[in-house]
């Protein structure tokens, strides 16, 4: 009975939200073509998934269709490829793409975590230091945040020269080659990690890492759209940051509304929220991991180059210095 109650009371918040009487100046849908968003399945995207579902975004005046892919990388090929005009991605995409391309630009950063990627071995294979992956084979999914966070845990240890075999898996397919011996650790994003510990009690090793490590979720767009579509980005970000705000006053509800999207037990989800910041921001911080980041990439050899990007070309702070600018007056 009163696991049934939680649906209930979601449901009749959801009335009672989605029936508030509009403002008499409410805006009016700017596009009829919807704006497209590829969003990665991560608890990440939290405040993407919120604001459409409570549908802050046509409250916004915007009309937007999610497009869940898996992956900040696959969100950012598509927002490329013009099959989605924006992205969620983690920093790492962005650097990665900022060495071969400035056509793209980043909006805000709406979400944190130090504890979404694990690096796991299983107990079997006896690996339990980063000094025992020489030679190694580990999965990752290349180009994203989880290439990253393999050097990440080797250079913390003292081992920056150690070669690990790197094979590029899909996120969704790591715990499975982990547990088939196709590789032997894997460094994968939740809820990946958590879901391989779950159904393989006592079997799986975890690297100790929360806090090495932290990471950010950005909106991205493509730089010829800013102009023509900065109202739009305004608009969608307004959403966002009443989203972020709906998690910290209803997290109950929030995280029950992620679970539902990502099709994942609600038990999960409240496992893992704590290890999430929700909240719009862009700023020194963000730059400051995006070139540490590239430096790690020339010297790894991970990225050809001979000299970093200049990150500042792809961040785009107008339309959120906007939306605090709002905020600030609408406080006085």
């Amino acid at each position: 009975m009163g696991k049934m109650l939680v649906p209930l009371a979601l449901l009749l918040f959801l009335f009672i939200w989605l029936s508030m009487p509009r403002q008499p100046n409410s805006p009016v849908l700017l596009n009829q073509t919807p704006v497209r968003i590829a969003v990665s399945t991560s608890l990440l995207s939290a405040p993407v998934i919120i604001a459409d579902k409570l549908e802050l975004f046509a409250r916004e005046g915007v009309y937007v269709v999610l497009q869940p892919l898996q992956g900040g990388d696959l969100c950012f090929e598509a927002m490329l490829n013009n099959r989605a005009d924006l992205a969620t991605s983690s920093e790492s995409v962005v650097m990665f793409n900022s060495f071969k391309r400035t056509d793209f630009t980043v909006l805000a950063s709406f979400a944190e975590s130090d504890n979404d990627i694990k690096l796991l071995t299983l107990h079997q294979s006896g690996i339990t230091t980063p000094a025992q992956l020489e030679g190694k084979r580990v999965g990752v999914v290349a180009g994203s945040a989880s290439e990253y966070f393999l050097d990440t845990i080797l250079n913390i240890a003292g081992h920056p020269s150690l070669a690990p075999v790197r094979v590029d898996i899909r996120p969704s397919a790591l715990a499975p080659a982990l547990l088939a011996g196709d590789v032997d650790a894997i460094s994968v994003w939740e809820p990946y990690g958590f879901q391989l510990s779950q159904h393989q009690p006592g079997k799986i090793n975890e690297f100790p890492s929360r806090g090495l490590y932290s990471l950010s979720f950005n909106l991205i767009s493509r730089k010829g759209d800013n102009q023509a579509y900065y109202e739009h980005h305004v608009r969608i970000l307004k959403a966002l940051k009443l989203a972020s705000e709906f998690i910290v006053l209803h997290p109950q509800e929030a995280r029950q509304l992620v679970a539902e999207y990502l099709h994942l037990p609600t038990e999960e989800v409240v496992a893992l929220w704590p290890d999430y910041l929700f909240r719009l921001s862009l700023g020194n911080s963000l730059l400051s991991n995006l070139q540490s980041q590239a430096r790690w990439a020339m010297t790894s050899g991970t990225i050809e180059a001979q000299q970093l990007p200049d990150f500042r070309n792809v961040i785009a702070p107008e339309a959120l210095d906007q939306i605090q600018h709002m905020s600030l007056v609408e406080q006085r």
